[in-house]
């Protein structure tokens, strides 16, 4: 008879997820740009799943980061490159759970990261590269993240390129001056909401116009077409961009030749939408990321301040986290064990079955007395099983402690 392992591979025993990132403000901005994958995400998706092996994989790519989050197989057959900060074990659950928490952002306290997340699973889980693990794992971090935070008290706190962004528009217009905002992600559907609320006049332009239109018209906002702002801006006194465009869209040699009044344009992509060259002309006032993300003194002593608070809350939070997915790994591994059980005890009766004619001597109290007792032995196989861990040993097989 052939015989079936009950061991499970060293992977589905620890599920715990390695992480690969680059980040701000560890990291310079140009740094991260260069792993950003806007474009083909999806294959790139499958071809990162193949490399590694990984059981399951999720990318995350924002204005300040990129992360690869793997769990089982070989993550370092993803090699991004010299400066990658890996994390695992119980570093990997503190380093989640500060992120979500917005502890790990450039801003402090950043409140797009969970929502940025979720995302970033979702096409995981879409493309099929992600599974119940991932989920599980990442709604566990997001809740004790947002506990975290609320302890903390950056809750009502916290800042966002986005509302950092709004500020910035704020104190630097008049009242009634024109803004364009380029693109439909949640940096520019923010500001398409609380800039009308200001008394600033609104437009949204596209790569695609009816994702314009879907993001404007509920606003009562108007759209303009996207080739016109990038031969000429135009009206607008302020260009507020956030798209995912591969190449910039906003160029010196398209506007080198313009005359007109001051512009400012607040480049929130990564990587970035407008050629830094365009600071060159006289009327351009430009600012990007960098700018944004830069940490004053204040900034410094704020994160210092919120790292001690948070130390032994994050310590604790993490065992926890990370206890959680060894009980479901062991739960897994239960599972796949009945599994290859169950196969092991059906071959088991089909041989049996098979020696029909090698038993036809055995009267009729003998044959019910054989399948009483392989009825007997699956029950107590399973119940032992259910009872004990079953370890692996050498050979494959397995055996009960």
């Amino acid at each position: 008879m052939t015989l079936v392992s009950l061991a499970a591979p060293d992977h589905d025993i620890d599920m715990e997820p390695v992480l690969l990132s680059f980040h701000a403000p560890v990291h310079d901005l140009d740094v991260v740009a260069q792993h950003v994958v806007k474009e083909g995400v999806s294959a790139r998706l499958r071809e990162w799943h193949r490399q590694t092996g990984a059981r399951e994989l999720v990318y995350l790519a924002t204005c300040q980061r990129v992360l690869w989050m793997v769990w089982g197989g070989d993550p370092s057959a993803l090699d991004p490159g010299p400066g990658v900060r890996r994390y695992e074990g119980e570093e990997a659950w503190t380093h989640l759970l500060a992120m979500t928490a917005g502890l790990e952002s450039a801003n402090l306290g950043d409140r797009e990261i969970p929502g940025q997340v979720k995302d970033a699973l979702q096409q995981a889980r879409q493309v099929g590269v992600a599974g119940e693990e991932a989920q599980t794992a990442i709604e566990d971090v997001i809740r004790e993240g947002q506990r975290l935070r609320a302890r903390l008290g950056l809750a009502d706190g916290s800042v966002s390129v986005a509302t950092a962004a709004l500020r910035h528009l704020s104190d630097g217009l008049p009242t009634g001056a024109s803004v364009v905002l380029v693109g439909v992600g949640p940096m520019t559907q923010y500001l398409a909401e609380r800039l009308p609320e200001l008394g600033f006049r609104v437009a949204i332009a596209n790569r695609t116009r009816g994702h314009a239109h879907q993001l404007a018209e509920p606003l009562g906002l108007e759209v303009v077409d996207l080739g016109d702002l990038q031969r000429d801006p135009g009206p607008f006194d302020a260009l507020v961009t956030a798209t995912a465009a591969p190449e910039p869209l906003f160029t010196l040699d398209a506007w080198q030749t313009l005359k007109r009044p001051t512009l400012r344009i607040l480049d929130l992509a990564l990587p970035p939408d407008s050629e830094p060259g365009l600071e060159q002309l006289p009327w351009v006032h430009r600012v990007d990321l960098n700018a944004f993300l830069a940490q004053t003194a204040t900034v410094r002593a704020r994160r210092t301040e919120a790292a001690q608070k948070a130390e032994p809350f994050l310590a604790g939070t993490a065992g926890r986290l990370r206890h959680r997915a060894e009980v479901r790994a062991r739960k897994r591994h239960l599972a796949s064990a009945q599994e290859r059980l169950d196969a092991a005890w059906g071959a088991l009766e089909a041989e049996v079955k098979g020696l029909h004619g090698h038993l036809s001597h055995l009267d009729e109290s003998q044959h019910l007395a054989l399948q009483s007792i392989l009825s007997r032995g699956r029950t107590l196989a399973f119940r032992a099983l259910a009872q004990t861990d079953v370890k692996p040993v050498e050979g494959g097989e397995a055996v009960n402690p």
